[in-house]
């Protein structure tokens, strides 16, 4: 004997959807944050520096890159050179800031962040410098932080 097929009625397939809404928790906006490699141009023989630039839109902020909290994911920026060479990244002061979800005040980015890169020797190879790398950083707004997440940087720098 074949198994019976069963099929759901519209009234029953509308009534699990909603209790599926009703159940599952409210989704948060998704965190305001970009980044980029700032394109710059370097005369030979200069080390740069060049920027990362990190823009958070209102109501949104990340860890300074030494958190003060052992639970807190710091954000972390790296970039290198097409050849692998790791460059040095230069992190800003965070701004202490206090939240309804902290203690005590956190060291935070808010708004426009600048990360300055610079290139380890003098530039002066007459071609363009491919960089890449990326930003690690964890949202949060005055409510809650949400998961890591990752933005993929590269571009090619111009050496004149």
């Amino acid at each position: 004997m074949a198994p019976r097929k069963t099929t759901r009625s519209a009234p029953w397939t509308l009534l699990a959807s909603a209790l599926t809404l009703l159940s599952a928790p409210l989704l948060a906006e998704k965190p305001d944050a970009t980044a980029k490699i700032v394109d710059g141009r370097l005369a030979p023989g200069e080390k740069g520096p060049f920027v990362v630039e990190m823009r958070l839109g209102p109501k949104w902020h990340v860890n300074d890159h030494t958190p003060l909290e052992e639970f807190l994911v710091p954000t972390v920026v790296t970039v290198k050179t097409s050849s692998g060479q790791l460059l040095l990244v230069k992190y800003p002061k965070g701004e202490l800031k206090r939240f309804a979800f902290s203690d005590k005040p956190l060291s935070v980015y808010a708004g426009t962040v600048r990360f300055e890169v610079e290139l380890p020797g003098p530039a002066g190879t007459g071609r363009p410098v491919a960089l890449s790398g990326e930003l690690s950083y964890q949202a949060c707004n005055d409510e809650q932080c949400f998961p890591p997440a990752r933005i993929p940087l590269s571009t090619s720098v111009e050496i004149r």
